[in-house]
Formats: C-alpha cells, sequence, structure tokens
C-alpha cells in the first residue's frame, strides 16, 4: 500500500503541476504582484494609522474569524480512485498505512498555509491586540495542532460515519477550535496548546483502534475525494480547459423573470443567457470573479491601480467566457431547426456586452464608496465601458474568425 501511496502521489503532483503551467503564466503573475503589491501598501498603512497606545475592541474577534477561516482550508487528500472499490477493498487492513501517509501530505499544505496566515496577521496581532512574540508563537503552534486534529477527524469519518456528518463538523471544526482559538487570545496560548496537545495524543490512540478493527467506508472516501477533486478543477478551469471538470446543469428556476424569454428572432438570446445562468462552471466563475474583484477593488485607495484591477478584471472574465460562444455546437438540433446563424454572433455579442456593462458599473459603485470622487468615477466608468466595446466587438469577431 506504501507503494501505491506513493505512485498515486507522483501522478497527481504531475497533472497539479501541468495545470499550474497555465495558472502562473505571465499574466496572471503579473496581475498577482498587482494585487499582492496593492493589498500589502494598503495594509502597512492601516498598520501604522493604528493607536500603538490601546488595545483595539475589534482586533481578537477579527482575528478569531480570519483564524478559523483560514482552518477550513485544506482537506484530507486520500487519491482514492472510484476502481479501488473492487480492487483495493480486499487490502483494507492495510489501509491505515495508507491513509497515514495521506495525512502527513495533505499537513503539509495545510500546515504551510496556515504558517502564511499568521504571518501575515502577527503585525496587526501586536500592534491592536497587543499580544507578545512569545505569545504569537504559542498560537501559532495551537493553529498547527488544531489543523491536525480537523484533518484526523476527517479521517475517522471514513471509518465511522458520525464523524463526518455536519454536525460533528460543524462542532469540531468550528465550534471546539473556535473555542480554543478565541480563549487563547484572551488567555495564556500556552494553556490551551497543552490541551490540544492531550487531546491530540487521545484522537490518536482512537484512530489506531479504529484502522484496525472497523469497517472502511469505501464510497463515502471515493465521494469525498471526488468532491475535493472538483474543487481544484473548478479553480484551474478559470485559466484553462479541464476535461476531468464535470458539472451538471442546475434548472435556477428563479432568474426565469429576469431572462431573456424565447422568441422567434431570439432564439440564441435564449438559449445563451440560460447556458451562463444554468451551467455551474460558467455562473460560478462569473460570480467568483465579481466577488473578487470588488473585495478587491474597496480595499485599493490608490485610484489608477484601481482602474488597472478592474480593466483586468473585465478582461479575465469576458476572456474566460468567450468558450460559452461554441456550446451548442455539437448539438444535432441547432443544425436542424432553421435558425439564422448570422443571429447567433450578434445575440452573443449582447448577452456578453451586457454582463460585462453591469460588472462595470458594480466595479465603479465599488470604487466610488472607497474613494469618493465623482469625476474619476465617470472616468473611471467611461474606461471600462469603452473595455467593454473594444472586448465584444473587433476583439471578438476576431477571435471567431481565428477559430473558424
Amino acid at each position: 500500500m506504501l507503494d501505491l501511496w506513493k505512485t498515486r502521489q507522483k501522478t497527481h503532483q504531475k497533472q497539479m503541476f501541468k495545470y499550474l503551467r497555465y495558472v502562473l503564466n505571465d499574466h496572471f503573475i503579473l496581475a498577482l504582484l498587482f494585487i499582492l503589491g496593492g493589498l500589502a501598501l494598503g495594509y502597512s498603512n492601516y498598520i501604522k494609522a493604528l493607536p500603538t497606545q490601546e488595545e483595539l475592541w475589534y482586533a481578537k474577534p477579527l482575528v478569531l474569524l480570519i483564524l478559523v477561516i483560514s482552518l477550513q482550508v485544506g482537506r484530507l487528500a486520500t487519491l482514492l480512485k472510484p476502481a479501488d472499490i473492487v480492487f483495493i477493498s480486499p487490502r483494507q487492513a492495510e489501509m491505515g498505512q495508507y491513509l497515514q501517509k495521506a495525512l502527513r501530505a495533505s499537513l503539509v499544505f495545510a500546515w504551510v498555509f496556515d504558517t502564511l496566515v499568521m504571518l501575515a496577521l502577527a503585525p496587526f496581532l501586536l500592534v491592536a491586540a497587543k499580544l507578545t512574540a512569545v505569545q504569537l508563537i504559542f498560537l501559532w503552534l495551537l493553529l498547527l495542532v488544531l489543523k491536525y486534529l480537523q484533518l484526523d477527524r476527517q479521517l475517522l469519518g471514513l471509518y465511522q460515519a458520525q464523524f463526518a456528518s455536519g454536525r460533528w463538523k460543524w462542532f469540531l471544526d468550528i465550534g471546539f477550535c473556535g473555542l480554543l482559538l478565541g480563549t487563547s487570545l484572551y488567555l495564556d496560548p500556552l494553556y490551551l496548546l497543552l490541551v490540544a496537545a492531550l487531546l491530540t495524543g487521545y484522537v490518536d490512540r482512537s484512530k489506531k483502534a479504529l484502522t484496525t478493527q472497523a469497517v472502511f467506508d469505501w464510497e463515502g472516501a471515493i465521494r469525498t475525494e471526488n468532491a475535493r477533486m472538483l474543487q481544484l478543477y473548478r479553480f484551474f478551469a478559470l485559466f484553462t480547459d479541464v476535461p476531468n471538470l464535470q458539472v451538471a446543469a442546475k434548472r435556477r428556476r428563479y432568474l426565469d423573470r429576469l431572462l431573456p424569454q424565447a422568441k422567434p428572432n431570439g432564439s440564441f438570446t435564449y438559449l445563451y443567457w440560460r447556458a451562463l445562468v444554468r451551467n455551474g462552471e460558467t455562473s460560478g466563475l462569473v460570480l467568483r470573479l465579481t466577488v473578487l474583484g470588488a473585495v478587491i477593488l474597496y480595499f485599493i485607495t490608490e485610484p489608477w491601480l484601481a482602474l488597472a484591477l478592474a480593466v483586468l478584471f473585465i478582461y479575465l472574465l469576458g476572456f474566460q467566457l468567450f468558450s460559452l460562444y461554441h456550446h451548442y455546437d455539437e448539438v444535432v438540433f441547432m443544425h436542424i431547426y432553421p435558425l439564422d446563424p448570422t443571429g447567433k454572433q450578434r445575440a452573443f455579442q449582447k448577452m456578453l456586452g451586457q454582463l460585462l456593462f453591469t460588472l462595470a458599473v458594480i466595479f465603479t459603485l465599488v470604487s466610488w464608496i472607497q474613494l469618493q470622487n465623482s469625476l474619476f468615477s465617470l472616468e473611471f466608468l467611461g474606461v471600462l465601458v469603452l473595455e467593454v466595446a473594444l472586448l465584444t466587438r473587433p476583439y471578438l469577431k476576431g477571435r471567431l474568425a481565428k477559430r473558424a
């Protein structure tokens, strides 16, 4: 089983590196540098403006919320396949060794992420929460121990279903972790760290007993791993086509009143809007980029940096949605029913233009709330509208002509 884990891990890493080549391209790295630079500058100015004489009342509750959210990032990666339920289930007694390797590998990513979060929060905790450097170290160690307990809970859930239920997940991952972290922010974190360490030893003994006596839930483990991989594929789908991504269409009946209705000369308009809304990949892409862009713009105080980021986000969204033009190409009824093919491009341009214009208005409102500059907001909106016109007219026509 250890050889199987090594083989699975190498294959998984090779696949992830293949997708990361598309994620870490020149455009994304440049955008990431702009985003991180802007956030770092704003964060630095915010820390400098904080009063150094007294503790801020909201500092510790805010840090507690951030730490609890950070603990939810990173899940147990078992790398199990659907066929394993047939070919590996006879070797269930050896699954304990396999899962221990999976746990250790999952901890590496989770601990690196939690460490980066603590490093980012350290200046705020020292200035606003008045914690000492020693308390910061103990709080960081407590965060790492709690992450280990969280992944242990996920491993136990593969043997006993109650540990995988939503009630236990809320109690252990959010309630219990939040209680220990919150208490450690107001008291000495060393005592809470000792409590978490003792609990870790107890959970480890229970885990050894379960992995040797209890029945492994193959279907639940494979279902959980598929859900974890689906989240990764959705992220990679923001940058490239992912063949392994299979997203089911959702009816979303509550949006019917907001969408164009079927008309004799508006068939493609009707179809494209529903393809956008009902396809989980495209609708999720629009929602995530809109929310991410709005949140980032809200914290940007430099006008031209905010404009550059808004232009970048609209370009990214428009570029990713170009593939929606060919959404119905493989449907045989589109070639049988007498539809005007020239209306297809016009309908797609109209749909994409309306969507990007709405996004431009949202970004302009967020920027105006932060900058409180009406004249610049009008210029901001004008630049974004011009970009939308260029994307949906000459640029889109050129892309479609090359594809044809």
